[in-house]
């Protein structure tokens, strides 16, 4: 009994102990969380980079010609005449020595700028402007071919690369020991490289040839160039006009100083090396006067020679060549004497398989003939 009471005693104590023992604390649920409107994301910067400018595409570089006589950045056009800056065609006839043939020339004013007539200024220095294809508008010479005496047998040999570094079509490129060689043998044997403009007088040459190269590449620069400085030999490299600075091709820079050596005489391949027997009247047009205006920006004159591309051409085609051009070639043919159609001129190719026997072959009718 005394038993029984301990135990019923000792569990009511353990209850009121419970009982008065502190509430353990429960984890509180997460606060309630405030919807506050939605703001756009904050823009991600992106990395701050240089600006950089692209450079203009190296095929025609008509942006800086600083080797053109002049150029002009203001024209208008008043009672069917054309008026150029005055300023603009002083710096031409500076550039000429020729101040004084643009003495007594009417002058205007016009919008605070002093003009002067275009096509009277431009004849008076014996220049021509044309327009190039990024919208420059020039001065240039045109080199002029007096009257050319008949019945001169001149050899014109038709070449294009020149080297050991074969990238195409082999019989394209004559090797740079083959060059030389060729060059030498002229050299010792009397023949005389000239252009096309020395045919007005080609009776001051005994044994004439002309030299031609196509396409303007670019060992014509490197490989041939120090060839005719050592040989002394005059050429004449036809150059596509949009092509200066593509692969394989002349800079721009590199014409210029194969024009100003003395040596090269740089003509028109057109500006696209297009069909040209394809072409209707306004795309040859369009043709010949890019071609003219890129090769004007890059030496300074006006090609006279027109090269047809791949030899492909129609009486159209000449038709127009004769208002830009005194002579014009084909691929084929013979040796070109003096008095025959000027815009069908034959060329024999050297190819890289010619031997010297072969060379001598081509260079026999030169001279005056009987």
């Amino acid at each position: 009994m005394r038993i029984s009471c301990l135990l019923a005693c000792f569990f009511l104590l353990a209850l009121l102990c419970a009982c008065a023992a502190p509430e353990a604390a429960l984890p509180e649920p997460p606060a309630a969380q405030v919807q506050s409107p939605e703001e756009p994301p904050a823009p991600v910067e992106p990395p701050v980079e240089p600006i950089i400018e692209e450079e203009p595409e190296p095929a025609l570089l008509l942006s800086e010609p600083v080797w053109l006589l002049g150029r002009l950045t203001e024209l208008y056009q008043a009672d069917e005449t054309q008026w150029a800056a005055l300023a603009d065609v002083l710096e031409a006839a500076k550039a000429l020595n020729a101040d004084a043939q643009l003495e007594g020339l009417e002058t205007v004013q016009f919008q605070g700028r002093e003009y002067i007539p275009l096509a009277e200024a431009a004849q008076r220095l014996g220049l021509e402007w044309g327009e190039a294809p990024d919208g420059l508008r020039y001065l240039a010479r045109r080199q002029t071919v007096g009257q050319i005496p008949e019945g001169w047998n001149v050899p014109v040999l038709m070449y294009h690369a020149v080297g050991d570094e074969i990238w195409g079509y082999s019989d394209l490129f004559v090797s740079e020991a083959g060059m030389e060689e060729q060059l030498q043998y002229l050299q010792e044997n009397g023949y005389e490289p000239i252009w096309f403009s020395d045919l007005a007088h080609i009776e001051d040459y005994e044994k004439p040839v002309i030299l031609t190269f196509d396409d303007g590449y670019d060992d014509n620069y490197t490989v041939l160039y120090p060839l005719l400085k050592k040989y002394q030999t005059k050429a004449t490299i036809f150059v596509i006009g949009n092509a200066m600075g593509s692969q394989h091709k002349m800079t721009q820079e590199q014409v210029y100083e194969l024009a100003a050596s003395g040596l090269v005489s740089i003509q028109s391949h057109t500006y696209t090396h297009g069909n040209l027997s394809a072409m209707d009247e306004p795309a040859l047009r369009q043709e010949m006067e890019l071609s003219n205006a890129a090769l004007a920006a890059a030496t300074g004159q006006i090609p006279y020679v027109l090269c047809y591309p791949e030899g492909k051409y129609s009486h159209l085609t000449m038709d127009v060549a004769k208002d830009y051009y005194t002579f014009a070639l084909r691929m084929d043919g013979w040796t070109y004497q003096t008095g025959m159609d000027p815009y069908q001129v034959p060329r024999s190719f050297v190819s890289r398989r010619i031997t010297l026997p072969d060379y001598l072959w081509f260079l026999a009718p030169s001279g005056k003939a009987s």
